[in-house]
C-alpha cells in the first residue's frame, strides 16, 4: 500500500510539473509574439557633452537594419543591438533590454575626452578618460586641453590601445608622448585652478612639455611628469606671488620648473 502511494504521489508530481512547463511554455511564446512598443532611449549628457542624442542613436540602431517598433519581441537582436552601440566611437558604455510589456529600453553613455592631440603631422584626435584614443566629430567640438608639437603617434597606428597597454611595450613607450599628456590631462582636470589656468600643452624638441597659461605670456617650461604635484605647487606659488605684485607678470619670459626646489625664471630681453 505504501508502495502504491508513492508510485501514486511521483506520478501527481510528474504530471503537475508537465503541465506546468507545458503552461510556461505558451507563456513564453505568447510573451514572444507580442510586438515591441517602444524604442526607449536614455543619452546620458555628462560633462554637457553632445557628441551623440536620442535621434543619433535610433538612427544607429535603424541604419543595421532593425526594425524595432511593431516587431514581435523576438525577433528583435538585444545582444547584437548592445554590441553594434559599444563599437561606435562616440560611447564610452550602452546597455540595451527589451522589457516584459514590450519596450526597447536603451542607455548610452558618451566618451569624455581630457585632452586634443595635434600630432606632428597636423593628424587630431582626443585622449578620453580612460586613456584611449577617440576621433574628432563632425557634430561637436569638446572644450579641452590642446597638446600639439613633437607628437609622432598617427591615430591609425594607436586607436586600438589604451596609453596604459602602450606603456607596456617598450619599443612603442620610448617614442610615445600620449601617457605623458594623458597624466598631464588627467590632473589639470581634476583641478578646477589649473583646469582654468592651463589651456595648451606643446612637446618641445627634447621631449619635455611646456604649458601655456590663459594669463600672461610666459612659457612654463614643466618637463615631464616626474614630481607633476610638487612642479605645480611650485607654480602655485610663483602665481600668487605675482598677483600682488605691479607689473611683475611681464618680466619674466620662461619660467622653469624643472629643477628640484627651485623656479628658475628667465626675463624678458
Amino acid at each position: 500500500m505504501k508502495k502504491l502511494k508513492k508510485i501514486l504521489f511521483i506520478v501527481l508530481w510528474s504530471g503537475l510539473s508537465i503541465t506546468l512547463l507545458v503552461s510556461m511554455g505558451f507563456v513564453n511564446k505568447e510573451q514572444d509574439s507580442l510586438p515591441c512598443k517602444s524604442l526607449d532611449i536614455t543619452v546620458v549628457q555628462d560633462d554637457d557633452l553632445f557628441f551623440l542624442n536620442k535621434m543619433d542613436v535610433a538612427q544607429l540602431i535603424h541604419d543595421r537594419g532593425d526594425s524595432i517598433v511593431g516587431q514581435p519581441k523576438s525577433s528583435v537582436n538585444v545582444p547584437e543591438i548592445q554590441h553594434a552601440l559599444n563599437s561606435h566611437s562616440d560611447i564610452a558604455n550602452a546597455s540595451v533590454c527589451m522589457t516584459v510589456d514590450g519596450r526597447l529600453k536603451v542607455r548610452v553613455k558618451q566618451r569624455r575626452p581630457l585632452i586634443r592631440v595635434i600630432n606632428s603631422d597636423g593628424e587630431s584626435y582626443y585622449l578620453d578618460d580612460e586613456g584611449k584614443l577617440m576621433p574628432l566629430s563632425d557634430k561637436y567640438t569638446a572644450k579641452v586641453l590642446i597638446a600639439n608639437g613633437y607628437i609622432l603617434e598617427p591615430y591609425a597606428a594607436r586607436y586600438k590601445f589604451s596609453v596604459r597597454e602602450i606603456s607596456k611595450d617598450t619599443l612603442a613607450a620610448k617614442s610615445s608622448m600620449l601617457g605623458e599628456l594623458y597624466a598631464m590631462a588627467v590632473y589639470v582636470n581634476s583641478d578646477e585652478f589649473w583646469k582654468a589656468q592651463i589651456q595648451q600643452i606643446y612637446i618641445n624638441s627634447e621631449k619635455e612639455m611646456e604649458l601655456v597659461p590663459t594669463a600672461g605670456s610666459q612659457k612654463i617650461i614643466f618637463g615631464d611628469t616626474t614630481a607633476m604635484d610638487e612642479k605645480f605647487k611650485k607654480l602655485l606659488t610663483f602665481y600668487q606671488q605675482g598677483l600682488n605684485t605691479t607689473g611683475w607678470w611681464d618680466k619674466y619670459a620662461a619660467i622653469n620648473l624643472k629643477f628640484k626646489n627651485q623656479i628658475v625664471c628667465t626675463k624678458k630681453i
